[in-house]
């Protein structure tokens, strides 16, 4: 029997595509660096390390791994500004072990979480055509996986696919996050208020979505293409969203002004090609997925 390994399955959106992976009945292989013995009859733990290539290529045979979904990352552009190296050997020298692996062991799907952040600042529409011009190590590093994705596709016949993933929400964030921030603040009956950011745009895509995504990429046959835009619904402003809050939680204070956020500002996307390669289409309205978000934040910090 087949597996499907997911690095950094205990992580955010890994739990979430471990979680989905055996739902559906696949054999997942849960590779983290961080010892775990949460087992069942489709989860497998292996603790290790990306640039351990031996124990990698073993786990790949050992447990008939035949595609890698790749979460595992120094994953916020706001820490890599303060971590720029630890980022590039997370990052980069991770991924390139991993992808080297994978050759050696003689399997190609890989689908690796890359990041709205490759394109910076742009007005959009966003296309994957667009330019890459990161602002951020972080999004330097994901730039540079791509590329690596693209190589070892056309030198080693991998079937690399990068997932330009947007800002995620949902249970069992612990990293900064706009909508967590807002909505743990005014359920403790408190007022949230921001100088500036009204007229941010946001692509908003919650995490089972993340997980749907990278799902069907890794499954999909032959999609045309090495790197895809997903987000959710459609772009929101944050003044737009803030209604959006009020109405949800009748009485919170949200006092939001005029102009924009630190991040990158972007114009609205585009994610045909990943419904037109492998079936993609977002299962969360930002409405719903606030909706069920926000009873989960009653009762739980993250």
């Amino acid at each position: 029997m087949t597996a499907t390994l997911v690095t950094g399955g205990m992580g955010y959106s890994g739990r979430a595509i471990v979680r989905q992976l055996a739902k559906q009945g696949v054999r997942v292989v849960n590779y983290n660096r961080d010892y775990s013995e949460l087992a069942t009859d489709l989860i497998t733990p292996v603790q290790g390390e990306l640039y351990d290539i031996p124990r990698l290529v073993r786990t790949i045979q050992t447990y008939g791994v035949d595609r890698i979904i790749h979460t595992a990352a120094m994953s916020h552009p706001d820490l890599s500004i303060d971590l720029p190296i630890t980022t590039v050997a997370a990052n980069i020298d991770g991924t390139v072990s991993l992808m080297e692996a994978m050759r050696l062991a003689g399997i190609t799907r890989l689908v690796n979480f890359s990041s709205e952040t490759v394109y910076g600042n742009h007005a959009g529409p966003i296309y994957e055509t667009s330019p890459a011009k990161p602002t951020t190590p972080y999004g330097v590093t994901k730039v540079a996986v791509e590329h690596f994705g693209r190589v070892y596709n056309e030198l080693y016949g991998l079937q690399t696919l990068a997932l330009r993933f947007t800002e995620v929400y949902g249970p069992g964030n612990r990293m900064p996050q706009i909508l967590r921030d807002i909505v743990k603040t005014v359920l403790r009956g408190k007022p949230y208020r921001m100088e500036s950011g009204a007229d941010h745009l946001f692509h908003f895509i919650h995490v089972e979505d993340v997980a749907k995504a990278a799902i069907l990429a890794a499954k999909a046959d032959k999609p045309n293409g090495y790197v895809f835009n997903v987000f959710g619904d459609r772009c929101w402003t944050l003044a737009e969203t803030a209604v959006l809050l009020r109405k949800l939680i009748p009485d919170a204070q949200i006092d939001i002004g005029p102009g924009y956020c630190h991040l990158d500002r972007q114009g609205p996307w585009d994610q045909s090609a990943a419904k037109r390669e492998f079936g993609y289409a977002a299962t969360f309205a930002l409405e719903d997925g606030l909706t069920s978000y926000i009873e989960w934040l009653r009762d739980n910090e993250y």
